[in-house]
């Protein structure tokens, strides 16, 4: 059996955390939390007690109200422990709505289970073993990968065309990333030109 790995958001109290170690299994422990948070006392009672039955913690410093700060942090986290060989399991418990929506996104896109413990554990739907890019068709990927700078419609076509994707698999694709707000498609000198928002640009990276 394979080494469990809890990743948990933290904010400042303890007990969210706590109550998820004695509800899921694990083996070791890591916080995706704010700087401020492991400075505060109610860090400091959970290292304690988390010590205190022979673990040690890990702790993923992001800034808890920055959305892809926690996202990158917290996926971050989950690749490199699944690159061990690890289990990987996310509890959102903890920390600002951003945290906790950001470290469920990464488990998302990474397709680990995800908890959510407050009264009682409650399972999150996400996918286990399936990510967010796999929702995307290769279509997609290509069209992704084909536009790391402002290109017109006709030239993303012709480049796929030489992919062997028709133009019309190459069309649906870029009207679909549209709809799930992953490009922008302006209309620059009578050409459709195709863009990257650069707000979205980091997760797109992640998708890769």
């Amino acid at each position: 059996m394979s080494e469990r790995i809890l990743i948990s958001t933290f904010g400042f109290d303890p007990e969210k955390v706590l109550r998820a170690l004695r509800w899921i299994g694990y083996d070791r422990l890591a916080l995706v939390a704010g700087g401020r948070s492991v400075r505060e006392p109610g860090f400091r009672r959970l290292e304690a007690a988390v010590r205190a039955s022979g673990d040690s913690v890990e702790v993923v410093v992001v800034d808890p109200f920055d959305f892809r700060s926690c996202f990158e942090g917290a996926l971050a986290a989950i690749q490199r422990h699944r690159r061990a060989g690890r289990e990987v399991r996310v509890n959102v418990s903890g920390g600002t709505k951003v945290l906790a929506d950001a470290t469920l996104l990464a488990a998302f896109q990474e397709g680990v289970e995800a908890w959510h413990c407050e009264e009682a554990p409650v399972r999150l739907p996400v996918l286990k073993g399936v990510s967010f890019a796999d929702s995307l068709s290769p279509a997609q990927k290509a069209v992704l990968s084909s536009i790391e700078r402002p290109q017109t419609t006709a030239q993303i076509v012709e480049r796929l065309r030489g992919l062997g994707y028709s133009d019309r698999s190459t069309q649906t694709a870029i009207t679909r990333l549209r709809e799930q707000g992953l490009i922008a498609v302006k209309l620059r000198g009578g050409a459709a030109v195709v863009t990257i928002d650069p707000k979205v640009k980091w997760f797109v990276r992640a998708l890769s």
